[in-house]
């Protein structure tokens, strides 16, 4: 009896050595999740950096995997596992880049691993997404449209109009009849190079007209988007120059990476936040939304 007792008393204590251990590596790992910043545009980027501090004699198992999406935000990158050695700690680091493109505040959930069985995560993490950052001396509301009350069309009104239209339609078949037998010489309409030639040049002459030093935004930034959808337009031939900003995006997703879609999206939303609600941006997101716009120009090209 003494016996059996003293074998079932040393096996618990075995046991129960080894769980206290086992807490014990865990509660030395570590997970920390940091974000470069907390808000973002529509569109731009944010960076997740995860570290993980452990015992190198700790087993671990269950390693963070991001989706691709979630929670209103995408992953659009993701850098290698790095680790390091320091004093009997092996130190591992990756890093995200995380985009979004629906506005509001995101949760990004708690990143874990398992160490000896143990769970070990990090605080969850919130990410505002903002359609653009406007201040209340440069933003206007954009309004809807008022109907005008209509007035009664006196009947004066409607003889005259007819009488003009009677006397273009006159003016038009004399016009026509005196140009009868005259040979018509048709106009050849002559584009200076290709597609990619004439929106490099439109974009060196664009910056050379000096709009962004003068505070001209709406000018610069219609310009800059004029040459980006005939340059579209030239290459693909799908009546872009009638799209919207979102129909744009949609067209062009399957032609771009995530990471440079991201960077479209944000340029085009600051073009029409300038145009249409007189968003006064700074030189430094003038002069980044040029190259992104000349680096998507590149791009497409590079794939025809």
């Amino acid at each position: 009896m003494k016996k059996g007792y003293s074998i079932y008393k040393s096996t618990g204590f075995i046991i129960g050595h080894l769980l206290t251990f086992s807490i014990a590596i865990a509660q030395q790992a570590s997970v920390n999740a940091v974000l470069n910043k907390e808000h973002l545009l529509i569109g731009e980027q944010v960076k997740l950096d995860v570290e993980y501090k452990i015992p190198v004699s700790t087993s671990i198992s269950g390693w963070i995997n991001l989706p691709d999406t979630f929670n209103h935000l995408e992953v659009i990158n993701r850098s290698s596992l790095d680790s390091s050695l320091e004093g009997g700690v092996k130190t591992y680091h990756q890093s995200f880049t995380i985009t979004g493109f629906d506005s509001g505040v995101w949760v990004i959930p708690p990143v874990s691993l398992v160490a000896n069985k143990q769970k070990i995560s990090s605080p969850s993490l919130s990410l505002a997404v903002i359609p653009v950052q406007l201040s209340d001396s440069t933003y206007h509301d954009i309004r809807d449209i008022i109907e005008v009350p209509v007035e009664e069309t006196h009947r004066w009104y409607w003889i005259t109009g007819a009488l003009s239209i009677v006397l273009l339609g006159i003016l038009i078949w004399l016009w026509l009849r005196s140009r009868k037998h005259i040979p018509v010489a048709l106009k050849q309409v002559e584009v200076k190079g290709s597609a990619l030639e004439e929106a490099l040049e439109q974009l060196l002459q664009l910056k050379k007209e000096g709009h962004t030093g003068r505070g001209e935004w709406k000018r610069y930034y219609s310009s800059l988007t004029g040459i980006f959808k005939n340059y579209i337009e030239r290459k693909y031939r799908l009546g872009i120059l009638q799209k919207t900003t979102d129909e744009i995006l949609l067209v062009l997703q399957e032609r771009l990476s995530k990471e440079m879609a991201g960077e479209l999206t944000g340029t085009l939303r600051v073009a029409d936040a300038v145009k249409f609600a007189k968003y006064q941006p700074d030189v430094n997101r003038a002069e980044s939304d040029f190259v992104t716009i000349e680096k998507t120009i590149m791009r497409i090209d590079s794939l025809t």
